[in-house]
């Protein structure tokens, strides 16, 4: 008889926990939800420019905040996309990315020892989340590197990059405005 007592005490229990994890069940779902449909963040893929003259080195591959990119030969770029970098849908000032590279080999002396993998923490220019898409990483001789968030290619006049830094490549003029 005692056994019953238990299983029947058991059971009262059960039943009066029953509604309290029902409703802490669908408290941790909800806050669940809310974490993964963060409306403050986007999602654009990475890609990178290489604008050392044709005589310097490749990219081998690099990071971006973990996030993984393209090799980028001299002189080239912006034609293949890793997926994704989240960033946030607001820029503010002092907005920061880490970037980690490392070099393959110079075109013009491929026995040349690459120079070790470097790093870099730059700041991210304004972007709005109209004008926000890809993470251009861009790559220039002294181991020195720029990022723009951008949903414009580097060709087109929106690009928020001046001319000079664009080098290699130019604003087209014959681009019809979206």
């Amino acid at each position: 008889m005692k056994a019953t007592i238990a299983v029947g005490n058991a059971s009262r229990r059960s039943r009066a926990l029953h509604p309290m994890w029902r409703v802490l069940s669908i408290l941790v779902v909800a806050v669940m939800q809310a974490a993964c449909s963060d409306n403050d963040m986007l999602a654009g893929d990475v890609t990178g420019y290489n604008h050392m003259p044709e005589s310097g080195w490749s990219i081998a591959g690099f990071t971006i905040n973990g996030a993984g990119g393209p090799n980028i030969q001299p002189e080239t770029g912006g034609g293949a996309f890793s997926c994704c970098m989240s960033f946030p849908k607001h820029w503010h000032p002092g907005m920061k990315a880490k970037v980690r590279w490392f070099y393959n080999h110079k075109a013009s002396d491929p026995s040349a020892t690459p120079p070790p993998p470097q790093e870099a923490e730059v700041e991210i220019p304004e972007y709005t989340p109209k004008t926000a898409g890809a993470i251009n990483v861009h790559f220039y001789p002294g181991h020195r590197i720029k990022v723009v968030i951008s949903r414009y290619a580097i060709e087109h006049p929106r690009y928020p990059m001046s001319e000079e830094d664009k080098k290699p490549w130019v604003t087209r003029t014959d681009i019809v405005d979206d």
